[in-house]
């Protein structure tokens, strides 16, 4: 007997298993398993990928019906291609299916895309591998004191206002102006965030932008060339605040 008949086509029965998974619904339960087992297979890889996304989202999870949850993990499970095999990466790849491959159903918040980034974010900074040194210098003394963002900052200007969130807060439409956030790790790994006022947010957007720049250099970018003495020491004052949240370093 030629034994290349009972060679199997391991990629092509993978590739049925995998689809099957995704979605029995629409796609055959592989010849020679019984579906039984399948559906075995089934819940456990659906569980495991909706329990990772409920305990990443947590606050989406909330506000979220649980048909409305089931519907919207299982439609990401069935059609978003991942990329990656790490579990730890899957909130990365939901905010990739919500971006560019959702689409959006009657019942779905405005700020799912935004709430979701928000709620990534954190994720991202309690697990990033960066660490900041204890800085040599945390107090202001002259002008030509060279500024640099921590690596654990990140600067965020969102149309809603994603941090106050809640099932008593659901906007349907967004505020007039947008919500500026610093989300930062601390040298004792707590993640925070602050809620930032349009100035701050231009002084952390303009350190995010360039590596290192002096403080002199920095009030000349984001305050009027006519600005009072009183503003640039609002601005000097603000600074200190970050260095102290260990949101801005010193050189």
């Amino acid at each position: 007997m030629n034994s290349s008949q009972h060679k199997v086509d391991f990629k092509a029965t993978q590739a049925e298993f995998t689809s099957y998974i995704r979605n029995p619904d629409t796609q055959p339960c592989p010849e020679g398993i019984k579906p039984e087992r399948m559906q075995m297979y089934r819940e456990l890889c659906f569980n495991n990928v909706e329990s990772f996304l409920s305990s990443n989202f947590p606050v989406l999870r909330k506000i979220t019906s649980d048909s409305q949850w089931q519907q919207l993990a299982q439609d990401f499970f069935a059609n978003h291609p991942s990329t990656t095999p790490y579990f730890s990466e899957i909130p990365e790849e939901f905010i990739v299916y919500l971006q560019q491959e959702r689409v959006a159903g009657a019942n779905d918040y405005p700020f799912m895309l935004e709430l979701a980034h928000y709620e990534w974010v954190e994720m991202a900074l309690s697990i990033a591998q960066e660490d900041i040194v204890e800085p040599k210098i945390n107090q202001i003394s002259d002008l030509t004191q060279t500024l640099s963002i921590s690596p654990l900052a990140w600067v965020l200007a969102y149309q809603f206002p994603v941090h106050k969130i809640s099932p008593d807060y659901l906007p349907l439409q967004a505020p007039e102006h947008p919500s500026y956030l610093a989300v930062y790790r601390n040298q004792e790994d707590q993640v925070n965030f602050i809620e930032l006022a349009q100035m701050s947010y231009f002084l952390l957007h303009t350190l995010q932008e360039q590596q290192a720049i002096s403080i002199a250099d920095c009030l000349s970018q984001i305050l009027p060339d006519d600005s009072a003495e009183s503003l640039e020491n609002s601005a000097i004052e603000a600074i200190q605040q970050f260095v102290d949240k260990q949101v801005i370093l010193i050189d």
